[in-house]
């Protein structure tokens, strides 16, 4: 029996699960859709998993005024999940390692799309509260993040998050914490907090 394509599995999200999505002001066809909110912007992209079996869900969130990953800045509207500094992925039922199955037939990848669009509200739409609005969303991060619990990579971000804010302090107080706990080998993540200190 031949399993469902990756084309077959996209169709039926694109007929029932993007609907929903749009009705929440998403936009865009194909794989990504995008939801741009003044400086916010929402990304979900279906991504194929290797082995043609399955897709990754992939959230994205980022604000128009930090650099995306990489380091460059990309127009909102073409911004996607990998240029994000929030991520996040709606995982499968457990058991099912590589992403959501296309699922070995019709009724089955039928109902992996239903079950995505069920989970949606409680992943996605959790996912996407904590950058639901501006400045209100940038201010709890900063002030909600203590900066010891991050990454030394993602302190950068959130300096830059606080200082557009205009809270010099709570910027500083992230990139010393990043400063600290940096590796000495990171010493491209060190020169863009020490001149983030400075700027």
């Amino acid at each position: 029996m031949a399993t469902i394509t990756r084309a077959a599995f996209l169709k039926l999200l694109t007929k029932h699960l993007f609907p929903v999505l749009k009705a929440e002001g998403f936009e865009g066809t194909g794989q990504t859709l995008r939801r741009i909110r003044g400086p916010i912007v929402h990304v979900f992209n279906v991504q194929a998993a290797s082995g043609g079996k399955a897709c990754y869900l992939n959230l994205g969130a980022h604000y128009d005024f930090l650099p995306c990953e990489g380091g460059a800045f990309v127009p909102p509207a073409e911004i996607e999940e990998s240029h994000c500094i929030f991520r996040d992925r709606m995982d499968p039922p457990p058991g099912e390692a590589y992403g959501w199955a296309y699922g070995a037939d019709a009724a089955q990848a039928e109902e992996n799309v239903e079950f995505i669009i069920s989970e949606w509200p409680r992943v996605g739409h959790a996912f996407f509260a904590h950058y639901d609005s501006y400045p209100a969303s940038c201010e709890r991060l900063v002030q909600q993040t203590d900066p010891d619990s991050i990454h030394p990579a993602t302190t950068l971000n959130f300096a830059r998050i606080a200082k557009h804010l205009g809270d010099t302090e709570r910027a500083q107080a992230f990139i010393r914490s990043g400063l600290a706990r940096a590796p000495a080998a990171a010493t491209s993540l060190k020169a863009k907090l020490e001149q983030a200190l400075a700027g």
